[in-house]
């Protein structure tokens, strides 16, 4: 009887891994499916299985890349960037020269800047050209960033950086030529607009409000640092 018994306990024991294996797929297999979903435009589907993958898998590092895409894709940039914070902790190479990864950063980025909050603004321009450093359009908004906190040289070198990935771009021509005249070059910041303006297909109002914006922003960022430096004194 006890022979009978250790026997059929046997039996259970080799079943049950297969019997797990068939009802529970792998964290890959769970990615796998996710990409699949993600591809044909169910975010929410993907999410679910990126996250039932990470439950068994804590540590894989495609899962926190892919949801991160997926979060980005559906407008959560706080929640992508938290997980591509974690796939840069776990595996760097998949996070380095990762355009996905730049452009969560980015976005935030810009949201930040046009909220005037700079410091964050920064902070987040900083990483996207660092996971990204071919971006033209990161070394312009960053210098965007930089000319309304007052940072005249600093956004003149971005823009440069942007113009020499990309010369194409009407606006970063128009905001050097803002920044060079509030420099006091006028002769260059002219040849600025003048460009911008050529490359924009001699459309001056769409330019004019932008940079009617851009300066309002700058104007709004004077003074608040007055109010800062009132306060301190």
């Amino acid at each position: 009887m006890k022979r009978l018994l250790f026997i059929a306990i046997l039996g259970i024991l080799s079943f049950a891994p297969q019997s797990l294996g068939q009802h529970f797929p792998s964290a890959k297999k769970l990615v796998k499916e996710g990409i699949q979903h993600f591809s044909r435009g169910d975010i929410p589907g993907a999410l679910a299985l990126y996250d039932r993958a990470l439950s068994i898998d804590p540590k894989l590092a495609e899962a926190y890349l892919n949801r991160g895409k997926a979060r980005r894709a559906g407008g959560d940039l706080d929640g992508a960037i938290a997980d591509f914070e974690t796939l840069y902790e776990l595996a760097p190479s998949l996070a380095a020269n990762n355009r996905d990864v730049a452009q969560a950063y980015l976005n935030r980025g810009y949201i930040r800047s046009s909220r005037l909050d700079l410091d964050g603004a920064l902070a987040d321009f900083d990483l996207a050209i660092r996971f990204d450093p071919s971006d033209a359009d990161a070394y312009f908004k960053r210098g965007r960033a930089f000319l309304i906190e007052g940072n005249v040289k600093f956004a003149i070198a971005d823009f440069d950086k942007s113009i020499s990935l990309d010369d194409h771009n009407p606006l970063v021509y128009a905001e050097r030529g803002l920044a060079r005249q509030t420099e006091g070059r006028p002769d260059e910041a002219q040849k600025d607009f003048e460009r911008g303006l050529k490359l924009n297909h001699d459309l001056r109002l769409m330019l004019d409000m932008h940079l009617l914006d851009l300066q309002m922003q700058m104007k709004e960022m004077r003074r608040r640092q007055a109010a800062i430096q009132k306060n301190i004194a």
